[in-house]
């Protein structure tokens, strides 16, 4: 039996390992509260790794806020603006902690 010839000698293969450590929903929720009593929501979906989603929902209640100031002007807007405070208060930070679940 004739001898068999090592193989050549070959570049070392690089192999990458990214490790996402698990996002924690209360963590997620909890950025999204805290901040959100200075009007600033996103956050947390900032956390869970849905950047546009955060981003939206933050210039989105920007915006919302501005049209509630405005109407404050014919006191509608004392109504309409906590109302939707509360609403994106709870709503936000429940689809952040459902986020950092589907990741």
């Amino acid at each position: 039996m004739p001898a068999v010839p090592p193989a050549p000698p070959t570049a070392p293969q690089q192999v990458h390992h990214y490790y996402h450590p698990q996002k924690s929903g209360g963590i997620a929720a909890l950025l999204e509260v805290l901040p959100g009593f200075f009007q600033v929501f996103g956050i947390g979906h900032l956390y869970a790794g849905n950047v546009a989603t955060g981003l939206i929902i933050m210039f989105g209640y920007w915006a919302l806020s501005f049209v509630n100031f405005l109407l404050c002007f014919v006191f509608i807007g004392f109504i309409t603006w906590p109302l939707c405070w509360v609403a994106t208060m709870i709503i936000s930070s429940l689809t952040a902690a459902n986020a950092c679940k589907s990741r």
